[in-house]
């Protein structure tokens, strides 16, 4: 039996404990290996990269719910998509009318989002759909910010609010790096009100901050290993079981062990699902450095 979904790993698990009683308590083992396998496991099948506007007066920023570890951060100025204001905006209209809802260069290739966020001066809106060059289904002044009035002409900025799928490298733009400094430096170095375009990130409290405060809108975009997907019975599958059934095999008989109280049979499921992670991270490790001879490379290029 090919263990590939939820409902095949559940049957696998019970079948390898030859218990038939263990309905509601299997989803519990598949849990507690999800975790394991989320503290032990850093591969590229775990990579994830996502963007979020960083929005000028905003120092701090929720990271990704699904968050382990950071690779890469950085940011660039170029905009999501950008237009201007076709006609004067009232400060309760639920419609905005744009010049152009699909205009080039900008980083949605196809132009303003079906519904998402933009940004008019201080003020951000929700809009659910666009009509020809209207955004419809306005909802004014969200995420803390003041519904006002606006002037043909200025500009409409699509932001994201929170970190969504997606990246700001793929197209000749200006790309800056940010460096890490620690919570106490960055409340040192950046006290108080200073703005700017932003030069470090700190993490705190399940946030990103960043010094000096963004003075305006940027694209930022994170690299960084994701947890596993739960397994569910509406999410049945994930790219970790596809690609490796034994270690969520493994896994989910190592935590039900002590539970059936066989205590004799837990170093054997250890000793099986340790193996098994130390091979896929030997076998990630291998292929991120092969197709190439290792060459030392100094400030002026390799050597």
């Amino acid at each position: 039996m090919a263990i590939n979904t939820y409902a095949t790993l559940q049957t696998a698990v019970a079948n390898w404990l030859d218990r038939s009683d263990l309905t509601d308590r299997i989803p519990e083992f598949i849990d507690l290996a999800e975790a394991r396998i989320n503290r032990a496991l850093r591969i590229r099948l775990m990579e994830s990269v996502n963007v979020i506007s960083l929005v000028g007066g905003t120092k701090r920023y929720a990271i990704p719910s699904d968050y382990l570890q950071l690779r890469t951060i950085k940011f660039t100025k170029s905009a999501l998509a950008t237009d201007s204001l076709n006609s004067d905006m009232t400060d309760s209209q639920d419609t905005a009318v744009l010049g152009d809802a699909t205009p080039s260069g900008g980083i949605l290739s196809a132009g303003f989002s079906s519904s998402g966020t933009v940004m008019i001066g201080l003020e951000q809106m929700d809009y659910t759909g666009i009509s020809t060059n209207t955004l419809t289904g306005v909802t004014r002044g969200v995420n803390g910010t003041t519904a006002a009035t606006h002037n043909s002409g200025d500009t409409v900025s699509e932001i994201y609010k929170t970190f969504t799928s997606g990246t700001i490298s793929d197209k000749t733009r200006p790309i800056d790096p940010l460096q890490y400094v620690s919570p106490e430096l960055l409340a040192r170095v950046y006290a108080g009100n200073s703005t700017g375009r932003p030069k470090v990130y700190t993490m705190r409290a399940g946030y990103l901050l960043f010094g000096p405060v963004p003075d305006s809108i940027y694209q930022l975009e994170i690299d960084y290993y994701a947890k596993v997907a739960d397994l569910t019975d509406s999410a049945t599958t994930n790219d970790m079981l596809t690609n490796n059934p034994d270690v969520y095999l493994y896994g989910s008989l190592l935590e039900a062990e002590p539970f059936l109280m066989n205590d004799q049979r837990v170093s054997l499921w250890l000793a099986a699902f340790e193996k098994a992670i130390s091979d896929l991270q030997l076998q990630d490790d291998k292929d991120s450095h092969s197709g190439t001879e290792l060459r030392v490379m100094n400030t002026g290029g390799y050597h």
